[in-house]
């Protein structure tokens, strides 16, 4: 399926839809395809990204949470915002910004083009995302539990920052590793993502040709 803006010239037998409703139709049509090898990707590739950076949001929340000695105050209150939200977050940008425009043959179909898109999204969401809320929120809940004796802003910004650069520089290396896997993961899943989309595309036409074949016998 294309999708066509209306400034386009539209064929006469086509079906008119909204983008809404050409989205809908096709991720209904993935859901419903009976061979799962061709459409994998599509299907659960989105969920792998996000179980991802869940998976680095934990990681990072935890390291604070353990310089800091807050052991289980404000748990849940910090898991939800560094570790939930960047999962779902992920599966929403991933499936409506990348996998439907690719379904919907929006604008070019760039395949280094998508893979970059999904890995600025990945690392945005799974490295930037967390490393702004974990260290503020267990500066936050270290200050209001007296956990540990953390610098105040009447101290000045730069006596913060440079607490903060103590407490993170451990980090680096693993802050490393996730964003290495983040880029090569969304690669993978990002190219599996087009090889599907082609797959699906080129045995709906086969359908089609068949179907009109049969009507003019």
């Amino acid at each position: 399926m294309a999708f066509i803006s209306p400034s386009s010239q539209v064929p006469k037998d086509a079906v008119v839809m909204t983008e809404h409703e050409a989205a809908e139709y096709v991720w209904d049509l993935v859901y419903k395809w009976k061979d799962l090898s061709d459409v994998w990707a599509l299907r659960y590739g989105s969920v792998a990204l996000a179980g991802i950076n869940g998976i680095s949001g934990v990681l990072i929340n935890k390291h604070y949470r353990r310089k800091l000695k807050l052991g289980t105050f404000g748990h849940f209150s910090s898991v939800i915002p560094v570790s939930v939200m960047p999962a779902m977050l992920t599966l929403l940008f991933h499936r409506y910004l990348i996998s439907t425009d690719m379904m919907l043959m929006k604008g070019e179909q760039c395949p280094v083009c998508y893979e970059m898109r999904s890995a600025t999204t990945q690392v945005v969401l799974g490295i930037t995302y967390p490393m702004l809320l974990a260290p503020t929120s267990a500066l936050m809940l270290a200050n209001r539990y007296n956990t540990y004796r953390v610098p105040h802003l009447q101290e000045g910004p730069k006596v913060l920052f440079k607490f903060l650069r103590t407490i993170t520089k451990p980090l680096t290396g693993t802050l490393t590793t996730l964003t290495l896997v983040q880029v090569v993961a969304s690669s993978i899943i990002t190219y599996f993502e087009m090889k599907n989309s082609i797959i699906l595309r080129n045995k709906l036409i086969a359908i089609e040709q068949k179907l009109s074949a049969e009507e003019d016998l």
